[in-house]
């Protein structure tokens, strides 16, 4: 291949390989030699001299004098609150979006970051200026240093990364010392790190953008056209040690949702409802109630939702079927009262209860892992061998209800954990392992573990699903592209979280707009928003006794 053959879509395929950070050199390099069938010698010297593929083009330096003020940004280190977003060069502006973005920051008394982000297009209206340029809106807000609020959060706006890039934060991690990394991007991605114990979660996130889609007509700029989102993060400061931060995600008309608040055309409005609310796995014996308190009084109370998910809400400690082989272990569990079935059934009823009052939503169980350890337990042990007999006839009963469910239909079984919740609760809605359940676009019945063609789940395998999803299980916050991890409402050291851990306390909210956001807990809190008044109290209606287990469950 000549270098007069190359097309604007081979040259957009070779910038991808040369900055896929995720590959060694050497790699690439094999790649772009076979790409452009031509020597090593040969693909350095196009790749580097007459592509322009070179170190100082990504970082973006510059001659424009916008981006050298940008560069000489001070950061106010007095704010509270503060909005991040990215805008690309020599690209127009999303007019609405920014003037809701300055309407909320006036609202808040924030201080707007705009990242400039440079890509090359050569089919842009604008390819031929002969320096970047930024929306004149903009200049005010630009931002290309560096920045930390306190030891919490650093903005990295020196940092330029290829707005086609489909991992943007890769290779990053180790730059996060701080709670939070917030990096320039038309995705919005967030992604919680490992941590040590003792640590704070850390987490990793993009911003989204307020410029309008100017891509390449290859294959790397129609994928990163199609995940460009108009966006903004959040981050609100509370005190030296606590910092709260979400993504605003927009609509195509540029209105957005931020958890209590509705701004449209520059107005405004409490939200007063919203679509879902998908929990951290909740694991009853396990979870946190102040989390759950919290979630209750600060989201259910103010923005009472159409749909309540709850994933993992059996824990399974008593049976755990990872630990039926470890005598020593069983020992002690025994001596602390951990081996008690029916007792860990009826704190698994007490946490359900909390949801009764919320009478006018639609309370949703997705069939997970922990439930079906219930049903291990019972199709795998033998109750005459088990280290404590206390459970013997629980485990008669229980197999009876199994058998039953495979007598009726032994395609179509449930479960006994949903089965038992219906007894308990039968206004409350239990899914099964294939069901379906969407919500404003998005699939809430995939609890997490079980993936493609029968293989594990993972975040990474539905991600690449062309079915936008809010799933749990891992315990840590994600979002990219079109899948959000909830993360998980229990304590965040549990019996078996040894070494380094990403788990971090968090749900996800779904908007009526169908945007979501994930909301992530430090301290026990999740937002400083405490100038929303309170609703009125809500009548509870009469809730079941409970002794144990549950009075009227027939087991």
């Amino acid at each position: 291949m000549k270098f007069k053959e190359l097309t604007n879509e081979i040259i957009e395929q070779a910038r991808e390989i040369y900055w896929n950070r995720e590959l060694p050199w050497d790699d690439r390099m094999k790649n772009l030699m076979a790409l452009f069938g031509r020597s090593e010698r040969t693909v350095r010297r196009w790749c580097s001299d007459k592509l322009d593929f070179k170190e100082s083009s990504d970082i973006g330096v510059s001659s424009s004098d916008q981006y050298k003020k940008a560069q000489e940004r001070i950061f106010n280190a007095e704010k509270k609150y503060y909005l991040v977003t990215w805008a690309q060069n020599n690209t127009p502006l999303h007019k609405r979006f920014f003037k809701n973005l300055k309407a909320y920051a006036e609202f808040i008394n924030a201080d707007i970051h705009v990242i400039p982000g440079r890509y090359k297009n050569p089919t842009s209206i604008n390819s031929g200026a002969t320096e970047d340029f930024w929306d004149n809106e903009l200049l005010p807000y630009l931002d290309a240093t560096k920045s930390n609020i306190g030891n919490n959060i650093t903005i990295f706006g020196d940092i330029k990364i290829q707005p086609t890039a489909a991992n943007p934060m890769s290779d990053l991690q180790g730059l996060c010392y701080t709670t939070a990394c917030v990096f320039g991007s038309p995705k919005i991605q967030l992604q919680a790190i490992p941590v040590l114990p003792g640590n704070k979660p850390r987490i990793m996130l993009t911003s989204g953008a307020c410029t309008l889609e100017n891509y390449t007509d290859s294959k790397a700029g129609k994928k990163g056209e199609f995940h460009h989102t108009y966006g903004a993060v959040i981050i609100e400061v509370k005190d030296d040690d606590t910092v709260f931060f979400r993504q605003i995600t927009a609509t195509k008309n540029g209105d957005f949702n931020d958890l209590y608040y509705n701004v449209s055309n520059a107005n405004i409005t409490k939200n007063t409802s919203i679509e879902a609310i998908v929990y951290g796995d909740i694991h009853a014996g396990q979870h946190d109630q102040a989390l759950l308190d919290e979630t209750r009084v600060n989201i259910l109370d103010k923005l009472t939702p159409n749909h309540i998910i709850l994933h993992d809400t059996f824990s399974g400690q008593s049976i755990n079927p990872h630990e039926a082989n470890d005598p020593f272990l069983l020992y002690g569990k025994q001596m602390h009262g951990e081996d008690d079935l029916m007792k860990e059934l009826g704190v698994m009823g007490d946490v359900l209860n909390q949801f009764q009052p919320y009478i006018n939503s639609k309370v949703v169980i997705v069939r997970s892992n922990h439930d079906d350890f219930l049903d291990r337990w019972v199709r795998n042990e033998d109750w005459k061998k088990q280290a404590t007999l206390k459970n013997s006839r629980l485990y008669m009963q229980l197999s009876d209800r199994l058998l039953a469910q495979y007598e009726l239909d032994p395609y179509k079984v449930k479960g006994i954990i949903p089965e038992l919740i219906n007894d308990m609760f039968p206004q409350y809605i239990t899914l099964a392992l294939n069901d379906s359940y969407v919500v404003r676009g998005f699939e809430l019945a995939m609890h997490g573990h079980v993936g493609v063609n029968g293989a594990k789940g993972g975040p990474e395998s539905f991600r690449r699903l062309n079915t936008k999803m809010v799933s749990a299980h891992t315990h840590s916050t994600f979002r990219k592209d079109g899948l959000l991890v909830a993360g998980t409402s229990t304590h965040l050291r549990l019996n078996y979280t040894n070494g380094p851990s990403s788990w971090t306390q968090g749900h996800v909210i779904i908007d009526k707009y169908g945007k979501a956001q994930n909301i992530i807990f430090f301290n026990g809190e999740f937002t400083t928003f405490n100038e929303m008044k309170e609703p009125e109290q809500q009548k509870e209606p009469e809730r079941k006794a409970y002794n144990g287990f549950v009075t009227g469950c027939t087991i």
